[in-house]
């Protein structure tokens, strides 16, 4: 029996023709009493939910409302929910108004029908789907774990379909009276234990070691994570390689869900979206999670598929990166595997376990790694065969085509008028600093001593750097130990600045086309006594209430960015032309904040016709949730969080293509993390890297106060870039072989000093 058939069973005589009737009665109701409640007031943490609601009654027409009455009552009967639930729905409906401006709470009226929440999981289609999962545990048993159990509904199940078998079976939910009440229930069974378990904390720490299990199951449940890529990662690290993940979820909106019980799920914190996933939304978040989709039912043409809840399924694929030998070593005895993959510094390790002479792994034919070589010693330890997985080798040709597109870019614009208003923009800034530091009583009448200048102020490496390109610029001259201003006080007065800034912002929007650099620059010089001695915190310059407009467009309006980008995806576009169909492209993007490179890249890739994983990191969470919204038609897409300053998690020779877009100026010490990027590099594979290498002395009155104190080449002047020969031996000492580097001599970008840089770790056999 298979699983559509042991649901099919569990249904025994029901009249499937009777079930979409029934939702379109109640459908028709819902959304005929949506819309004179959603034009009232929303509370801001229903707006999600209301935002759902014009979005169904877009799709649908929701014609009159008429109060629910017998028709309504037997529409739920059909569909094997408790009388509750139609008492519950009904009164809902009556209050949606006061719901939505929250005067009415909705746990009054789940008090008042009575065990809602149990109703709720208790109808024809959970019946279906519990027997259906129940079907798939127990033939992928035999250690099971169930996350969420509740009330039970999907244990009792699960339970059935295990009776004969040997298992074991660990109940677990976040509520210790919900473990509590399923142990009096189930306890007598020897086989089956109880514990409270958070979906949203690590389950290593929780007492749940990986691989310990070889089925999760998880009813309803796990659209209530805070991160579902975070939970399935958990699930998948709990899970031994070949386990199976069977879960049940609502993919598809319904009128009913959305006026009734969706209401539980608002909280104080307002959601940005609804917390369920479509279809292709979870297979894409399993992908990225380390598994293989599997089946998915009830089918689209079956009368069930109307209520929109899905069992979707899927592998637990290959092991773990960061799993010891000794794990993976107890893992391919147990398993009896005949062929694995695995990383050449896995396979070093095994041959030096010492538990490898005590381990029964005559099942296992072939090793196939990459990444690296494996000495003979390996070989003859391990006793079986192995074959390299040889990195893929594309050439270079295709570089000299990059140039000329990103030129593309430019088309159009008068360059000559748009490096005139780059120049505007920074002396502009320059004379901000002098303005910024008379403000603080410096440079009156007489000149002043370094010390003077630095003294009070939170930034003293920063203040010097102002001083050194002051002096550079001809604004600031030396006298002894006295610095002191060249320009007359009226030439960067308040008036004489204001006017200053207002040049420069023509003059940067007739190129640009929008202002929105330049005013957070301005709105940073106006602030900079404050920033200077620490009362003004950078962070909210650039983040205001949170938003990150202003950081979006730092990224993408200004002209050097825009040829940047369009280079890396003509690079890009090169590469996958002449990528191999049957090998995975494997991209890293660090820093990828708001995505200006990302979103040029991914069309690029989604066109290309070859898999793709693609790796979209950033050091802070909230670039990360908004790039899981924004990106969501891409599903291989995977997000996580990758500091530049810190060893990474990922085994060495994962990547094909690592990018960083205007990141690694950020870096504590760049040497060091391009050490870290080229070590998660297969051979032949490229680094690219976009980056400024000349002073931008706007950066040095705004994000220069959000920068950390560099340990690099940068140390010794204080500068905030690294310079073209810096860039270049960092690349040359981290063994790579430069290849390619724009805008060339003669551009006229070139001056402005913002780079392209492509280069390419080396065959290390």
């Amino acid at each position: 029996m298979n699983a559509h058939e042991a649901g099919l069973a569990a249904l025994g005589e029901e009249d499937l023709g009777l079930f979409p009737a029934a939702m379109e009665v109640l459908e028709r109701i819902s959304l005929g009493a949506m819309p004179a409640a959603v034009s009232g007031d929303v509370v801001p943490r229903h707006r999600w939910l209301a935002d759902r609601w014009r979005l169904a009654l877009q799709e649908h027409s929701p014609g009159e409302y008429c109060e629910p009455g017998e028709e309504f009552e037997r529409a739920y009967a059909h569909l094997g929910f408790p009388p509750e639930m139609a008492a519950f729905h009904r009164e809902a409906l009556s209050h949606l108004p006061h719901l939505l401006d929250d005067t009415v709470a909705l746990r009054d009226l789940v008090v008042r029908a009575g065990d809602v929440l149990t109703a709720y999981q208790d109808n024809v289609f959970t019946g279906y789907l519990n027997a259906a999962c129940a079907e798939i545990v127990r033939q992928a048993g035999p250690r099971v774990l169930e996350l969420g159990g509740g009330a039970g509904l999907s244990t009792a199940a699960a339970l059935t379909a295990l009776r004969g078998k040997d298992y074991s079976y660990a109940f677990t939910d976040v509520s210790p009276p919900v473990v509590r009440a399923a142990e009096a229930r189930f306890g007598r069974d020897p086989k089956v234990s109880f514990r409270t378990l958070d979906i949203d904390v690590d389950f290593a720490r929780q007492g749940l070691a990986d691989g310990s299990v070889d089925v999760v199951l998880a009813g309803n449940v796990l659209h209530n994570a805070s991160d579902v890529g975070r939970t399935l990662r958990r699930i998948r690290r709990a899970l031994a390689p070949g386990g199976k993940v069977v879960f049940t979820e609502s993919t598809l909106d319904t009128a009913a869900s959305l006026t009734s019980v969706q209401f539980l799920l608002s909280r104080n914190e307002p959601r940005e979206r609804t917390p369920f996933l479509d279809a292709g939304e979870w297979r894409a978040a399993l992908v990225n999670a380390g598994f293989a989709p599997g089946i998915t039912l009830p089918e689209p043409s079956s009368p069930l598929a109307a209520a929109g809840q899905q069992l979707i399924t899927a592998t637990a694929i290959g092991i773990p990166a960061d799993w010891p030998a000794s794990k993976v070593l107890a893992h391919l005895e147990r398993s009896r595997a005949t062929e694995v993959v695995l990383p050449a510094a896995i396979v070093g390790a095994l041959a030096v376990e010492p538990s490898l002479p005590l381990a029964d792994l005559s099942a296992l034919k072939l090793i196939r790694y990459q990444g690296g070589e494996v000495d003979e010693a390996a070989r003859i330890a391990l006793g079986v065969e192995l074959a390299r997985i040889e990195p893929v080798d594309v050439g270079d040709d295709f570089l000299s085509d990059i140039a000329g597109e990103a030129d593309l870019e430019l088309d159009g614009i008068d360059l000559g008028a748009a490096v005139a208003a780059v120049r505007e923009f920074g002396r502009t800034a320059l004379l901000s600093m002098l303005n910024a530091l008379r403000r603080r009583g410096l440079f009156t009448s007489h000149g002043n001593t370094e010390a003077e200048v630095l003294e009070g102020v939170a930034y003293p490496r920063l203040l010097r750097r102002w001083l050194d390109v002051l002096t550079t610029e001809g604004l600031v001259r030396r006298e002894n130990d006295l610095l002191i201003a060249v320009p007359s006080a009226e030439d960067y007065s308040d008036a004489a600045l204001d006017r200053a800034w207002t040049r420069a912002a023509r003059a940067w929007r007739e190129t640009a086309g929008s202002d929105g650099t330049i005013e957070y620059a301005r709105t940073n010089a106006e602030r900079l006594p404050e920033l200077i001695d620490g009362t003004c915190d950078a962070v909210t310059l650039l983040f205001p209430e949170g938003r990150t407009d202003i950081a979006e467009a730092l990224y993408r309006e200004n002209l050097t960015g825009r040829y940047q980008h369009r280079a890396v995806s003509a690079f890009m576009r090169g590469l996958v032309g002449r990528w191999p169909a049957d090998r995975p492209l494997r991209v890293l993007e660090v820093g990828a904040g708001t995505g200006a490179t990302t979103e040029r890249v991914l069309p690029v890739l989604a066109s290309a016709g070859i898999e793709v994983d693609y790796h979209y990191t950033d050091v802070s969470k909230l670039f990360l949730d908004q790039a899981a919204v924004r990106l969501r038609d891409y599903p291989w897409v995977r997000f996580g969080r990758f500091d530049i300053d810190v060893d990474p998690d990922s085994p060495p020779c994962s990547f094909d293509v690592v990018i960083g877009g205007g990141v690694l100026n950020a870096a504590a010490d760049t040497d060091a993390s391009v050490r870290r990027l080229v070590g998660l590099l297969d051979d032949g594979g490229w680094l690219v890297l976009t980056e400024p290498t000349v002073e931008e002395f706007w950066i040095l009155t705004s994000q220069a106060f959000l920068m950390a104190e560099a340990g690099d080449g940068r140390s010794a002047t204080g500068a905030t870039f690294l310079t073209l020969p810096q860039w270049n031996a960092v690349l040359d000492n981290a063994g790579l072989d430069r290849v390619l580097g724009l805008p060339g001599d003669g551009h006229p970008l070139t001056p402005l000093g913002h780079r392209v840089f492509v280069a390419r770790v080396p065959n290390r056999i």
